[in-house]
C-alpha cells in the first residue's frame, strides 16, 4: 500500500502490453490477455530553454594575418582571389607606383652627380664635404627604393586568401585593410570544460561537425563572458584553448565544434536514479524515460552538471507535460501504453482495455 508521502509522484498503472501467462481463467474465457500492474515512481519535470545556453564554438586559424596599406594610393593590381592558395612572399596587390618611380629615379641621378663629384675633387676637404653629401644621396637612394617596394604586398605566410576588400583603381588610405590571408593548417578552438576535473595532460578528443578529431590543449584559461552562463549547470567552469593540427586538410576553419557542456535540448534537473545505463557497454549512450501522453517514451541524455549527491542537470528532447519516471516495478519498453488503475472504479472489476498496437520508436 502506498504511503501518503509518495501519493504525489507514485501511482499505479496498467500497461497495454498484454503479458501471456498461459493460466489466466480470463484469457481463456474471453481469449485475450489481461494487462500488466506495474507501480512507477514519476515526477513532473521543470524545463529550462537551451537557447539560454548556447555559444558558437568554431575553428578558427591560429595565424591569420591583415595584409594592410602602407600608403595612400591607388590600387594598380589584385593578383589572387578570395580561395587562392598562396605562398611565403607571393605578390598579392599592388598599388600605383608612378610617382614613386619617378622619385626613385631622380634618387639614382643626384648619386651619381654625387659620385662625379667626388672623383674631380683633388682637395682633402672637398673630399670630405663630398664624400659626406654621396652618402646622403645614398640615403635618398635607399629611401626611395624603399618606397618604390613598399607598393608591392606581399603574403608572410604560406596560406589561404579568405578576404579581398579592395577593387583595382580604388583609392585606399594608409592603414586601410586590403585582404586577409590565414594558414588553413593550424586551427584553434577554446571550448568550456569542468576546471575540477578537466586533465591539461592529456590530449582531447574534440567533435567537430561529424568527425572527431584529438586537439592539442594550449591552455586553461578563465571563462570567457560567452561562458558565463553555464555557470547555472555546472560548479567550475574554465575555457581550454585547444590545437589541432589539420596538415592534411581533413578540418577546416568556420567548421562547427560540438561541447557536452553546450546543451543542444531543453534542460531539466533529474533524480539522478533516473539514469538509466547499459552496465555491459559502457559507451552506451545513458537514457531517461517519461510518460508522455500516456505512453513511455525513452529519451537518449546530455549529462551536464552534478547538483549536490542526488540531482543532476540534462539536456534531452523533453517536452512540455512530460513525466520523468524514476522508478518502477518492472522494466518498461519504449511506446507501452499506460493509464492509472486508479481512475478505475475499485468495487467492480477491471475492465480489460482494447488492445493498443504497442507503438514503439522514437517520436522524433
Amino acid at each position: 500500500m502506498l504511503t501518503s508521502q509518495r501519493l504525489h509522484t507514485t501511482v499505479l498503472f496498467i500497461l497495454t502490453i498484454f503479458v501471456s501467462t498461459g493460466a489466466s481463467s480470463a484469457q481463456d474465457k474471453e481469449g485475450e490477455e489481461q494487462p500488466t500492474g506495474v507501480v512507477i515512481e514519476r515526477a513532473a519535470l521543470t524545463l529550462r530553454s537551451p537557447e539560454s545556453y548556447q555559444v558558437l564554438l568554431q575553428l578558427r586559424p591560429v595565424r591569420s594575418l591583415p595584409v594592410v596599406a602602407p600608403m595612400d594610393g591607388v590600387v594598380k593590381n589584385v593578383f589572387l582571389k578570395v580561395g587562392d592558395s598562396t605562398k611565403k612572399q607571393m605578390e598579392l596587390i599592388r598599388l600605383d607606383s608612378q610617382e614613386l618611380s619617378l622619385e626613385l629615379k631622380k634618387a639614382q641621378s643626384l648619386l651619381e652627380v654625387a659620385k662625379i663629384a667626388l672623383s674631380q675633387s683633388g682637395d682633402a676637404k672637398s673630399k670630405t664635404l663630398l664624400q659626406a653629401k654621396l652618402n646622403v644621396a645614398q640615403r635618398e637612394l635607399d629611401l626611395a627604393q624603399f618606397r618604390v617596394d613598399q607598393t608591392i604586398l606581399r603574403s608572410a605566410i604560406d596560406g589561404k586568401v579568405t578576404e579581398i576588400h579592395i577593387t583595382k583603381g580604388q583609392f585606399v588610405r594608409a592603414g586601410d585593410l586590403l585582404a586577409t590571408v590565414i594558414d588553413p593548417t593550424q586551427l584553434v578552438v577554446q571550448v568550456p570544460v569542468e576546471r575540477d576535473v578537466f586533465d591539461s595532460k592529456k590530449p582531447f578528443t574534440l567533435t567537430v561537425e561529424t568527425q572527431t578529431a584529438e586537439a592539442k590543449v594550449d591552455a586553461v584559461l578563465p571563462p570567457i563572458s560567452e561562458f558565463d552562463p553555464l555557470r547555472e549547470l555546472f560548479v567550475s567552469v574554465a575555457t581550454a584553448r585547444l590545437h589541432i593540427d589539420s596538415m592534411n586538410g581533413k578540418f577546416t576553419p568556420g567548421q562547427a565544434v560540438l561541447s557536452r557542456m553546450v546543451p543542444k535540448y531543453p534542460v531539466a534537473e533529474i533524480q539522478a536514479v533516473a539514469i538509466k545505463t547499459d552496465t555491459d557497454n559502457p559507451e552506451a549512450e545513458r537514457m531517461v524515460q517519461v510518460i508522455r501522453g500516456g505512453f513511455v517514451r525513452s529519451l537518449p541524455i546530455q549529462l551536464l552538471g552534478q547538483v549536490g549527491q542526488t540531482h543532476v542537470f540534462v539536456s534531452a528532447r523533453f517536452a512540455d507535460g512530460d513525466e520523468l519516471i524514476i522508478s518502477t516495478s518492472e522494466e518498461l519498453q519504449d511506446g507501452s501504453w499506460v493509464r492509472p488503475m486508479l481512475l478505475e472504479d475499485s468495487a467492480s472489476e477491471p475492465s480489460t482495455p482494447r488492445r493498443q498496437p504497442n507503438t514503439r520508436g522514437n517520436l522524433f
